[in-house]
């Protein structure tokens, strides 16, 4: 779940996005380097968008409902462990079938977000030579830094797409 909550009442030019997913550097919801992320449980991330603003505190704030009637969130109550411990879940790995050709993957031929891929050649030993260098960085770079974000995050499983973007 991703939320997107501007500063316009603090008049900031920051814009802050709030997500329950680990991925909260700079500019990788939308390109723009003035777009924070912030880590926050899913529970607070649906509140903040219940609730419209990140001054919203859903423990003691409320939110108006069609009927004008003020609604306000449950406090959260739970045990902060397990009475019974923690349940091993059920094992659902499945290996792959013997005969992996007979696996078929449904993806939609008019799908702008997937794409299946043809197979590559196979290798003919040789190693590539005189091919140009697409990027070179320097210090600390990981793959969420050359990663697309903004219109290019869409499409992250269509190559055709993300080129094009």
């Amino acid at each position: 779940m991703r939320c997107l909550f501007l500063f316009n009442e603090l008049r900031l030019i920051l814009r802050p996005v709030v997500t329950s997913y680990n991925r909260n550097f700079t500019g990788r919801n939308d390109a723009n380097p003035a777009t924070h992320g912030f880590v926050a449980s899913p529970d607070i991330v649906t509140a903040l968008a219940f609730g419209g603003s990140l001054s919203f505190n859903p423990l003691t704030d409320s939110i108006p409902t069609p009927s004008g009637k003020p609604f306000k969130f449950s406090p959260p109550r739970g045990d902060e462990l397990p009475v019974r411990g923690y349940d091993p879940g059920q094992d659902t790995f499945q290996p792959p079938p013997a005969d992996r050709a007979s696996v078929q993957v449904a993806v939609s031929p008019t799908s702008d977000r997937l794409q299946l891929l043809k197979p590559f050649q196979p290798w003919d030993g040789k190693d590539p030579k005189d091919v140009p260098v697409l990027i070179k960085v320097k210090g600390k770079c990981t793959t969420d830094h050359i990663s697309a974000g903004g219109p290019w995050l869409k499409y992250r499983g269509h190559l055709e797409n993300i080129s094009r973007a």
